[in-house]
C-alpha cells in the first residue's frame, strides 16, 4: 500500500497546483472503496481532504465509474438505476409486511374464534 501511495504522490498535483490528475483521482477513489478507511482517514495518507475524496467518491458512483474491485463480475450499473432500483424494493417490502400483519391479524381473530367454539 506504501508504494501505492508514493505512486500517487508522484501524480497528484498537476502543473496549477492543487488541482489532481484524473488518475490520482480514479485511484485515490478506488483505495476509498475497496480499503475500508473512512474518507477522512485516507485523505491524511494522501494529503488530501476528506471531503475532496467523499466528492470524488460521489462523482465516480453517480457517473457508474466504479473499480473492478467494488464490481461484482465486472458488471457496471449506473448509480441511478440503483437508486430506482432500491426505491422499488423498499416500497415493495414495506406492502409485503402491511400484507403480513394483516394475514397475523387475520390469523388471531380466526384462531380465537375456534377456541371459543368449544366453550358453552
Amino acid at each position: 500500500m506504501d508504494t501505492v501511495i508514493k505512486r500517487l504522490e508522484s501524480q497528484q498535483m498537476s502543473k496549477y497546483g492543487n488541482r489532481y490528475s484524473k488518475g490520482f483521482k480514479e485511484e485515490a477513489v478506488r483505495l476509498l472503496l475497496t480499503s475500508g478507511k473512512t474518507a477522512k482517514q485516507l485523505g491524511l495518507e494522501l494529503g488530501v481532504t476528506g471531503m475532496s475524496l467523499a466528492n470524488w467518491r460521489d462523482e465516480a458512483l453517480a457517473k457508474g465509474d466504479h473499480p473492478d474491485l467494488a464490481k461484482p463480475d465486472g458488471v457496471r450499473v449506473h448509480y441511478s438505476v440503483l437508486k430506482i432500483e432500491n426505491a422499488r424494493l423498499k416500497k415493495e417490502l414495506d406492502t409485503v409486511r402491511q400484507e403480513r400483519e394483516i394475514l397475523k391479524k387475520s390469523l388471531g381473530i380466526l384462531s380465537s374464534r375456534e377456541s371459543q367454539k368449544g366453550m358453552p
